[in-house]
């Protein structure tokens, strides 16, 4: 679909980032490169949690003015301690300790989103490398775009995203009320129509996180239960057009012209990151 075909204009699109202060220099570098290599004019929205509440932004940098972004506030999200009895339990690269301000992206299906009809949401630290203006005409009517996860032999599957480790019981209950056997997308990228967002769509997924604390990737497991499951809205992103290659995590030849990598560094180890 095309932008023509939606009758979007810039005012209908919102990109939005998501950080706390350690990542606060990765959105400034992101979004600087949104504007100048990627020549976006639109809104830009930033989501903030607790620890940047009280910051003037502008004193650590000019471009939140320069750029006119939106800073939006929303708490930090609070879990139960049966939560983190049991997410502490998980064996991984460590995120669900350490990057908790991760469950912070669930934000992202806020009805305060509906002030735009279509959301781009993208990582801090992402890399700019062409226009975005064609990544701009991708987005689908009542849809969800992302990347699958599993990308480019997708043999990677939604129970790889939850720890059978420390509960059979929560492993077990997953697998009896929802199909943990199919692809999934990665959170580091996501397009949508924000008339998939439900005066509840965030109720419903923070309930989720506590229903079944065993999420390896923090939100990104719970967003795909989500998306492809309760709501059964994903679909998987456009890879390119006959010009360019849209977004992955890193460029794998590099012959191909990119708009947004991950990674730049070609030397990366060739297997799959987790997001």
């Amino acid at each position: 679909m095309s932008l023509k075909y939606l009758c979007i204009s810039m005012t209908d699109i919102c990109i939005v980032f998501v950080s706390n202060k350690h990542y606060f220099n990765k959105f400034i570098k992101t979004c600087n490169e949104l504007v100048t290599t990627g020549k976006y004019t639109g809104n830009i929205c930033l989501i903030i949690g607790d620890d940047l509440k009280d910051t003037d932004l502008n004193q650590i940098t000019g471009i939140v003015e320069k750029y006119s972004v939106i800073v939006k506030y929303f708490p930090d999200i609070c879990f139960s301690d049966d939560f983190h009895r049991e997410n502490s339990k998980i064996v991984s690269d460590g995120r669900h300790i350490t990057k908790r301000f991760q469950w912070h992206k669930l934000h992202l299906f806020n009805t305060y989103f509906k002030n735009w009809r279509y959301v781009f949401y993208m990582d801090c630290g992402m890399n700019i490398c062409n226009d975005v203006a064609p990544m701009l005409t991708l987005f689908q009517k009542n849809r969800l775009l992302a990347l699958s996860d599993g990308y480019p032999d997708c043999e990677r599957k939604l129970y790889d995203q939850f720890d059978l480790r420390v509960s059979y019981k929560y492993y077990k209950k997953l697998c009896d009320n929802f199909d943990l056997n199919i692809d999934y997308f990665q959170t580091g990228i996501m397009l949508y129509d924000t008339d998939i967002i439900e005066k509840d769509t965030y109720d419903k997924l923070y309930r989720l996180s506590l229903e079944y604390p065993i999420s390896i990737t923090n939100e990104q497991g719970i967003m795909a239960l989500y998306f492809t499951n309760v709501s059964s809205l994903w679909t998987q992103l456009p890879l390119r057009n006959d010009s360019t290659h849209f977004y992955d995590y890193w460029s794998r030849n590099k012959n191909n012209n990119y708009i947004i990598v991950k990674v730049k560094n070609l030397k990366v180890e060739k297997t799959r990151h987790i997001v």
